[in-house]
């Protein structure tokens, strides 16, 4: 059943029956193999990314089918595509998430007997470099006096209000980073990254919570010393058995489906995906919400080595899709790049909201949802570009409330998509209150009633 744009903008009363798509949710993967290798908040469910080919491939049998996700993540989509024996394409503005896709979509190719010879030599070797750190923990003797002193130095321009690391954790973190540095094949490192970068948070004095923040500002004692080597094996013992599991899974596929996952933005489709060449688009931009990636993954940024100063951080900001309320508060009014009257009455609304604020008010948020929408434009765009005739674009969004004005984002995306010649086949309610939204202007944070609920939604774009 379509869903029609109506001017109240109500929450859509399309199909929601929650058999047809699971919760997308990433917390569902946490146990699953392959995606339990990295923690990702704004991750999708396998089983959502299943239900979804599943239920929308016009011949799920097909083996020349091609499958995209522009803002692959840690590459949930790009992996349960490949189960099935799909072509991919994933894009990713993220370094460390596009490490953590391009790691999990290859592999399926690596040699298990390989991965565990250098697995059992990098335990061995981190604990001769590091017990002598635990014992001169265990003497209170200074752990930066332990012989032999690791090669690798803290990233210099990474900064946290409180250390991110104690000594005696950084001095051990720097040892792995060593030995991970001196492995001899590329993709056995940067397996090997990949897992020291899953538990950075872990051994930090910082968590999740959901966003990166100090352990003390949410309660919780500092992380004096810990166990890295121990942590950081179990994290690479697990991924060589899911190798072999994943191995097996792949070779029933002859030839075997082909994966490529393209550091950038989602603008990088104009170059590299070619016209009419996308069976289905499962993925999921950034929400209206102000949700920090590039900040949240400040840590795995610099210590591994993807940015080295924070005009790098900048270059992703800027780069991000919808951009931040940060990056834009303070520029010159932006413009919608499109005609779509009751959006704009909506940023009319918001614009106008708290001026006293200046930029900390409706007028700083306005730019922002005018940046949002006009990449929502392009996005859909591209989507009419590359995808065949006939073929299907599963959008995953959810609501926002800015300055108190709710954005239902799903229909107001939905509506854009036809303005690029795509059909909206229908919406989906997935996910009711969700919680946290950074820029709600509400009671909801605080557990209060309120007339405006916040849920997800997949918006279904066709191309006829």
């Amino acid at each position: 059943m379509a869903t029609q744009l109506s001017l109240n903008f109500d929450v859509p009363g399309a199909q929601s029956d929650a058999t047809l798509l699971r919760d997308p949710a990433f917390e569902q993967n946490k146990q699953d193999a392959i995606h339990r290798w990295v923690p990702w908040i704004a991750g999708f469910s396998a089983g959502f990314v299943g239900d979804a080919l599943q239920h929308y491939l016009p011949d799920p049998g097909r083996r020349d089918i091609h499958v995209l996700d522009p803002f692959a993540g840690v590459g949930t989509t790009l992996v349960e595509s490949l189960r099935r024996g799909y072509n991919v394409t994933g894009i990713e503005l993220n370094p460390f998430a596009a490490l953590a896709a391009r790691v999990k979509c290859s592999a399926f190719t690596r040699d298990p007997g390989k991965l565990l010879s250098a697995i059992v030599s990098f335990e061995r070797q981190a604990r001769e470099r590091t017990d002598p750190i635990d014992k001169a923990f265990e003497r209170g003797d200074d752990v930066f006096q332990c012989t032999p002193a690791p090669k690798s130095r803290p990233p210099a321009a990474f900064r946290s209000r409180t250390p991110f690391f104690s000594p005696a954790v950084e001095q051990k973190v720097l040892h792995c980073l060593d030995l991970i540095n001196e492995v001899a094949d590329p993709h056995i490192r940067e397996l090997m990254s990949l897992a020291l970068g899953s538990i950075l948070v872990q051994v930090s004095n910082y968590s999740y919570e959901p966003s990166l923040g100090s352990r003390a500002a949410a309660g919780k004692t500092n992380v004096l010393n810990a166990d890295v080597v121990s942590l950081l094996s179990a994290r690479l013992y697990m991924m060589y058995h899911d190798v072999i599991v994943y191995r097996d899974e792949m070779m029933q596929w002859t030839p075997l489906p082909s994966s490529r996952v393209i550091e950038g933005d989602a603008r990088l489709m104009l170059q590299t995906v070619e016209e009419d060449s996308i069976d289905i688009v499962i993925t999921s931009p950034p929400y209206l919400n102000n949700y920090h990636y590039v900040r949240n993954t400040r840590p795995h940024l610099f210590w591994l080595n993807f940015v080295s100063k924070p005009s790098d951080l900048k270059r992703l900001e800027r780069s991000n899709f919808g951009k931040y309320w940060q990056t834009v508060r303070g520029a010159e009014p932006s413009k919608l790049q499109f005609n779509f009257p009751y959006l704009k009455q909506i940023i009319d609304e918001i614009a106008v909201k708290n001026p006293q604020k200046h930029v900390y008010g409706g007028k700083g948020w306005a730019n922002y949802a005018i940046e949002y929408f006009n990449d929502c434009y392009t996005l859909c765009q591209n989507f009419y570009r590359t995808l065949r005739k006939g073929a299907l674009a599963i959008i995953v969004l959810g609501n926002s409330i800015i300055q108190g004005v709710n954005v239902p984002t799903d229909l107001l995306f939905g509506h854009i998509g036809e303005l690029c010649h795509l059909k909206l086949d229908e919406i989906h309610i997935l996910r009711k209150k969700r919680v946290g939204n950074s820029i709600i202007n509400s009671s909801i944070r605080n557990g209060g009633s309120y007339e405006i609920s916040l849920y997800e939604a997949a918006v279904i774009l066709r191309k006829d």
